[in-house]
């Protein structure tokens, strides 16, 4: 495959980048996990099975492998939403040997997520080669409603793994998809935004915010859609 003059600029320029900045041709490979929670309210006057579909149409747009289950919900909407729990499986005594054998970061990718009372639940990936590993967990857990037809809220769980390190061809790949699709904690924004945009414009859906961590600034969601978010779509710690 040839590469464009565009193509060629670049590579060009971030391989003169990493050399100027000394990065050895080998290097310790070593990444960086970072466990991601947002809960938001969302009421609406579209039936369930519309939010749903919008739901999963704005999840689709970032993430690949999606699996959804809409499980049986039986009786009123309770007055206080359920919420998603974190559920460590090496955390038997059975198994408690084999859960000390892994560092902090891989003991956070084997978390399972569970979201007993929700009526949709989604999982997706997303996976850039040398770059990022992305797993995003949504459970919508039906609540009364109570200036609208309806109202849930949307537990949103992320485990967002970042590689860093390794040689300079690692660095180098990791570079030219950074220059043509932004930083992986960008696309991680994106997703979740995505997630809800769809909702409020497919199904008039309002969004409220009601915590996370690390925790949204505003309504970026209401904001045009963006390739890349840019850094007022997110709260950055201090």
């Amino acid at each position: 495959m040839k590469m464009g003059p565009t193509m060629k600029g670049v590579t060009a320029a971030c391989a003169a980048a990493l050399l100027a900045s000394g990065a050895p041709a080998f290097a310790q490979d070593n990444q960086d996990t970072q466990e991601i929670y947002h809960i938001f309210k969302l009421e609406t006057d579209a039936p369930r099975n519309e939010l749903i579909k919008a739901l999963r149409l704005g999840l689709k747009e970032n993430t690949t492998d999606t699996q959804v289950a809409t499980p049986l919900v039986r009786g009123e909407p309770p007055e206080t939403p359920g919420s998603f729990e974190l559920v460590n499986p090496l955390s038997d005594g059975r198994f408690g040997a084999l859960g000390a054998l892994f560092g902090a970061g891989n003991a956070a990718e084997i978390m399972q997520v569970q979201c007993n009372g929700a009526v949709w639940i989604a999982n997706g990936q997303r996976r850039l080669r040398g770059s990022q590993r992305l797993r995003i967990t949504l459970c919508l857990f039906p609540m009364k409603a109570e200036n609208s037809a309806y109202a849930y809220h949307l537990d949103v769980y992320v485990i967002d793994v970042i590689d860093k390190g390794g040689g300079l061809d690692q660095r180098l790949g990791r570079a030219i998809a950074g220059a043509f699709v932004g930083k992986p904690q960008d696309w991680t924004n994106k997703t979740i935004l995505d997630v809800l945009r769809s909702a409020r414009e497919d199904t008039a859906t309002r969004i409220t915010y009601v915590e996370g961590q690390p925790a949204f600034e505003g309504t970026p969601w209401e904001g045009e859609d963006k390739f890349i978010p840019s850094d007022d779509d997110k709260r950055r710690e201090r």
